[in-house]
């Protein structure tokens, strides 16, 4: 409380000042009563005095007993006015025994009826005009901020209801696609058409909008927010329908629009039986289980149980915390195992399978950023591509690996960077021994940009936006197809339920995202404009900038490479089949990049990057500084002897 606000007054001195103001106001309603039966202001009432303080105690004591005195007259509604009815009728029928029992006969027979109509309007009228005027005209124009709800459906109303009760917003509008409902009233707001909605904004000087649109499929939301997003006004929502009925959450907590609503693409929908093939009543591995799909994945298997969940990640930070957040889900029915350790240590993998009995594995640790992985060549190689073969190698040794599923990326299709070049070699590993393997069945599972994964797109936009800008966008034109972290641990689950060995699967992603577009709507949402190009921004307003496609990276982005792929007993979820090497010949290439590795020999890890990988052309001294120092020292051809491609 701040010290210009005077000291606080008690419950109870409150409750004293309400009970003196109503017995005066009931008293003077009983006078005005008589007023208005004679039509005379100057009217005797001294006759019957005694009515008034009659009237008066009767009248608060009643109030009392009907609770009206604990109502909160910020928050007096509707409902509070019962009290109010039930304590004057008690008291006008209380003044009519009175003067009967005292034989007042100046006191008019009809003045208890009119005094009934007074005194609700006197007592139960102040309360309202009082909430009304402090916490209506004052508080709501002068300090609170206007904002709309979009639906004025029943969450919307509720809504509106706890806004009105709070002391940071003031709800001025309700906005619907309903046109049925036009210029109707909520809780006295107005609720408008949504084809105007700019206007209104402008009009009612309205800040923020938060959409009460709980059962609105991701479609219907997309189109709302679609219009929304070119307004510069605050965009927030209230949690989903299936949130609000499971009471999961409550219509009251409000939070930013999720930017999976942007996308406007239906979840896909797992198949429960898929989920649980491989891992109900299993061992199962996950490597790099700290990390953005590591993690999702390990909570996923959590959920479906199975009889052992072995975390291995490299990160001791990120282990211990998937481990603890984990712990507090795992029933004593599940084993739950945190192995600090390296996909590069092929001996502690091994043993780590054998002695867990690992019949489930899920690879993926990978270094997955492509610039940093474009700085560092060979740590990027050693452990995507040699730590991958490794794992493939224990999980063969371990002879009860029934599943293998490796985590791959879109920018393994036709690469243009080290990253990719690493993550396609790693998937002809994973097809190369899938056609050797007895028992065991390899797989993969390519899938484009996690949302709010580490170093994506959209948590760097935020942070340049909450940053005051400016937005950085690499192309006017470039696209990326999305996918929310959930939905990519299910694809991965049911993608090794499904698989028969050495396939590639990929998920239906529906249209590729423009990022010039994502920045536009994020940064609206924010409540915030874009600044004019080559302007000066003003105050509200963030700019965008064109940086340029960056070494390595790639304008659109694909997920198939070749003619295309076939459906699968999932909807959503397709198959490829594409060119394999043999497993000699890999077995070769691996052998050959990790000694060039642990040389680091640049030079060989180029030329078998660019033999192996179908179209890959590492760009010449690529960002990677000692690439450029290592071809000036050695010369163009002096590399290490590597086996040749096969025809």
């Amino acid at each position: 409380m701040n010290i210009e606000d005077g000291p606080a007054l008690s419950d109870r001195t409150k409750r004293i000042i309400m009970m003196v103001g109503d017995a005066f106001l009931l008293s003077l309603s009983l006078w005005a009563s008589v007023v208005l039966r004679y039509g005379e202001l100057d009217k005797d009432v001294l006759q019957f005095w005694w009515l008034f303080p009659t009237v008066s105690l009767l009248g608060v004591f009643s109030f009392y007993k009907f609770g009206l005195y604990r109502a909160i007259v910020r928050y007096i509604g509707p409902s509070s006015m019962l009290p109010v009815i039930q304590g004057v009728t008690i008291a006008a029928v209380g003044v009519t025994f009175m003067a009967y029992l005292t034989q007042a006969y100046a006191f008019p027979r009809s003045s208890p009826a009119i005094f009934w109509f007074v005194s609700i309007l006197t007592t139960g009228g102040s309360r309202i005009a009082i909430r009304t005027y402090f916490y209506g005209l004052f508080n709501n124009y002068l300090t609170r901020e206007p904002i709309a709800i979009y639906g004025a459906g029943q969450t919307g109303a509720q809504l509106a209801i706890a806004l009105l009760n709070d002391s940071r917003y003031m709800p001025v509008a309700f906005i619907d696609d309903n046109r049925s409902l036009r210029k109707q009233t909520i809780h006295g707001i107005r609720v408008y058409d949504s084809e105007h909605v700019d206007r209104l904004v402008e009009r009612l000087k309205i800040k923020q909008i938060l959409l009460a649109v709980p059962s609105a499929t991701p479609a219907q939301r997309k189109k709302i927010l679609d219009k929304l997003s070119t307004l510069p006004v605050h965009i927030r929502t209230v949690p989903t329908f299936g949130a609000l009925i499971s009471g999961k959450a409550s219509v009251t907590e409000i939070s930013e629009v999720e930017i999976g609503d942007l996308l406007g693409r239906d979840v896909v929908p797992a198949q429960p039986e898929l989920l649980s093939q491989s891992i109900a009543g299993k061992s199962v591995l996950v490597t790099g289980a700290g990390g953005t799909i590591g993690s999702e994945l390990c909570r996923k298997i959590i959920e479906i149980g199975p009889r052992r969940l072995v975390l291995f990640d490299n990160s001791e930070f990120a282990l211990y915390s998937i481990e603890n957040e984990l712990q507090e889900k795992v029933g004593s029915e599940i084993e739950l195992v945190a192995m600090l350790g390296s996909i590069l240590n092929e001996g502690h993998l091994t043993m780590a399978l054998s002695d867990f009995g690992i019949e489930t594995v899920y690879h993926a640790a990978a270094y997955k950023h492509v610039h940093m992985v474009e700085r560092n060549i060979i740590e990027g190689v050693r452990n995507n591509v040699v730590g991958t073969w490794n794992v493939v190698k224990a999980a063969a040794k371990a002879n009860r690996v029934s599943t293998f599923v490796l985590i791959s990326s879109d920018k393994a299709v036709r690469p243009t960077n080290v990253m990719g070049a690493t993550k396609r070699l790693a998937e002809l590993i994973v097809q190369a021994y899938s056609e050797r393997a007895d028992g065991t069945r390899f797989c993969m599972v390519r899938f484009g940009n996690v949302l709010r994964s580490s170093g994506s797109v959209v948590p760097i936009f935020e942070q340049q936006i909450l940053k005051g800008g400016p937005v950085e966008v690499t192309h006017r034109d470039a696209t990326r197809y999305f996918m929310t972290a959930s939905e990519a641990a299910e694809l991965v689950i049911q993608a090794g339920a499904m698989s028969s060995g050495g396939e590639v699967f990929v998920l239906d992603m529906g249209e590729p995202v423009p990022i010039y577009d994502l920045a536009e709507k994020m940064i609206h949402l924010h409540g915030l404009e874009i600044a004019p190009e080559g302007q000066k921004k003003g105050p509200g307003q963030v700019s965008i900038r064109i940086i340029g496609l960056r070494p390595g990276e790639k304008l659109v982005e694909e997920l198939v490479i070749g003619d295309g792929a076939s459906g699968t007993t999932h909807s959503k979820i397709l198959k490829v089949n594409e060119d394999a090497e043999s497993w000699d010949t890999v077995q070769q290439v691996c052998g050959v990049l990790r000694d060039a590795c642990e040389a680091a020999d640049y030079l060989t890890v180029k030329q078998l990057l660019e033999q192996y990988v179908s179209g890959y052309q590492m760009i010449d001294a690529q960002v990677d500084p000692l690439l450029a120092i290592e071809r000036e020292r050695a010369g163009r051809d002096n590399v290490t002897p590597f086996p040749k491609k096969e025809d």
